[in-house]
């Protein structure tokens, strides 16, 4: 028995009755394993729904993969930073970019602000399914990324963590597990012999029915 949603994941955020936005500061590199490059992660919304879902997820992955001495950041950082410096981008550009897209002019138009790799995130799965043990929660998130200066050249990552669920958190946990997983991918870094426990950095997220 399986429950689904379009996209099924929503992300709600509560203190005190009021929502928060951007939970995630920027995380600053003091030093990097990648030094002149600098990862745009993009998160692709396929519904308006789940838009800030899955920006929240790219702001969440390239904080992650900063953490890992990566540098990177995601769109929405990326255009406040634009803004901040008088560019206008463009909406269509915004829109070819979070629907999967970078065409010749988009990608020269990165590499002209500094941006060596795009990395698009995706939400492929997210379900429960009930098992002889009981509810599993699965998330399987995929990325898929390309070096600006290397063709067409397209390298892919993708995890799906099958954890067991915890009442009104499977999917909290399942996400994080899986951004975790993904951002070791990317950098090459080994899974840990046992998975820890995920600290708790998203909000609540919950399902869409």
């Amino acid at each position: 028995m399986r429950a689904r949603g379009s996209l099924v994941l929503g992300l709600i955020v509560l203190f005190g009755g009021c929502a928060i936005a951007d939970p995630r500061p920027v995380y600053q590199t003091s030093t990097s394993a990648s030094a002149g490059t600098m990862m745009l992660v993009v998160g692709v919304e396929r519904d308006l729904d789940n838009a800030y879902t899955v920006r929240t997820l790219a702001r969440e992955l390239a904080f992650s993969l900063a953490h890992r001495g990566r540098s990177a950041i995601d769109l929405g950082t990326f255009l406040q930073q634009a803004s901040l410096r008088g560019i206008v981008v463009p909406p269509i550009v915004v829109a070819r970019l979070t629907g999967g897209v970078a065409d010749g002019d988009i990608e020269a138009w990165l590499r002209a602000e500094r941006i060596t790799t795009i990395v698009f995130l995706d939400v492929a799965i997210s379900e429960q399914v009930w098992g002889e043990r009981g509810k599993r929660t699965r998330v399987g998130l995929t990325a898929r990324g390309r070096t600006l200066d290397q063709g067409d050249e397209t390298w892919r990552a993708y995890t799906t963590p099958d954890v067991e669920d915890e009442p009104g958190q499977g999917f909290q946990i399942a996400t994080e597990t899986a951004l975790g997983a993904l951002a070791r991918v990317i950098v090459g870094e080994p899974e840990p012999a046992a998975l820890p426990r995920p600290i708790t950095l998203l909000p609540n997220l919950r399902l869409r029915w």
